[in-house]
């Protein structure tokens, strides 16, 4: 192992150094006599293991020990300023400048033991079924290509219409009357000829119409991205719990974007949900659990451009974190939801885990242990 440092930015005065790697996070360290600032300098390059380090340091006047510097580099790993130099590469030179910027982001989160390509080999080597290929589905491919997840397959039984171009970037005018599903895929397949993808045109009717693609395709996670019929959501998160995959979900209401996931066997469900809604309804709002409806408008898809721009790259920010296991979750079991009308703001809004839910009992046990 050869630690190189990270590309970090380093303040010095009087004996302290004040070190960020990202911006919004600032350490302070004391270094009174210029040693750690010795290490840092020494650790640009990336040719020295920590015996050349120390000898290095020694060469410079510092009394220091190979063990000494092995507990400073260990800290420095633990801070996230560190990359093993000597880590094989698994990318040839064309896919390490095509995914350059994703592994320079990916340097934010890896550490000694975990190179910055391995998170993007876990999304080449990863299959994402995205049901919906409208504005949000689309926009979610677009980012999900741009990461790099080598298959994807879409599910769509829509065709392109005029109305689809405020919001809808990865049609044209020719291909008005043309299945979504097929152009979309080949919209995917001239941006990255090296993505496998998969086009179905079909509906989504119920539970078993979703199970039997995840027994087909068998995907590593599902973005769902259709709103009709009312029963789609519970339908795929019952596929999915059961399944065992993740599932992530993006939509608008009005003006006010939303996305939430569900890590089956580990956080709450859809059902879980539904379930909650129900009983605060019991407690606080049995007007809307029992007036009827007497006015019902027809629907409006109201997505704009750059709404659907960002629900989808948030989405697709989503199917990464569980795709690469950096960091966890961020939506898992609750909405995270963003006011498109107003000022953007954002708010998070959990729901807890159901223990009676019938659908979490349908999770594998090899997916609910990971929660222990």
């Amino acid at each position: 192992m050869v630690p190189r440092l990270k590309s970090l930015t380093c303040l010095a005065h009087d004996g302290e150094l004040i070190v960020s790697l990202d911006p919004k996070t600032r350490v302070r360290v004391a270094d009174p006599d210029g040693r750690v600032l010795a290490l840092l300098r020494l650790l640009l390059d990336g040719t020295r293991d920590v015996p050349a380090l120390a000898a290095a340091l020694r060469t410079q006047g510092f009394a220091t020990s190979d063990d000494d510097v092995a507990t400073v580099v260990r800290q420095l790993d633990g801070l996230g300023w560190l990359e093993d130099a000597a880590a094989p590469e698994t990318f040839d030179a064309h896919d390490r400048e095509r995914y350059a910027s994703n592994l320079f982001w990916f340097d934010a989160f890896t550490t000694l033991d975990v190179p910055r390509e391995q998170p993007q080999r876990r999304l080449r080597d990863a299959h994402v079924l995205v049901l919906g290929a409208g504005g949000l589905g689309s926009a979610a491919l677009m980012s999900l290509a741009g990461l790099g997840v080598g298959t994807l397959t879409v599910v769509d039984q829509d065709l392109v219409e005029l109305r689809n171009f405020a919001r809808q970037f990865t049609y044209t005018e020719a291909e008005v009357g043309q299945p979504k599903a097929e152009r979309v895929a080949d919209w995917l397949r001239a941006f990255d000829p090296s993505l496998r993808v998969t086009a179905e045109r079909r509906r989504v009717d119920s539970e078993e119409d979703v199970a039997d693609l995840l027994r087909r395709v068998r995907p590593d996670l599902v973005v769902h991205a259709i709103d009709d019929p009312a029963e789609i959501d519970r339908w795929v998160n019952g596929a999915c719990v059961a399944a065992g995959v993740p599932l992530v979900r993006g939509g608008l209401a009005y003006t006010q974007g939303l996305y939430w996931s569900v890590d089956p066997g580990v956080s709450a469900c859809q059902e879980c949900l539904v379930r909650h809604r129900e009983r605060l309804a019991e407690g606080v709002d049995r007007v809307a659990m029992e007036w009827p409806l007497v006015l019902r408008q027809e629907h409006r898809n109201r997505g704009i451009g750059p709404v659907a721009q960002v629900l989808g790259g948030l989405v697709a920010l989503e199917a990464m974190r569980y795709l690469t296991g950096l960091t966890p979750p961020a939506a898992a079991g609750r909405y995270q939801l963003l006011d498109f009308g107003g000022d953007c703001a954002t708010r998070t809004d959990p729901w807890p885990a159901d223990p009676d839910c019938p659908v979490c009992a349908t999770a594998p046990a090899r997916v609910a242990a990971r929660a222990a």
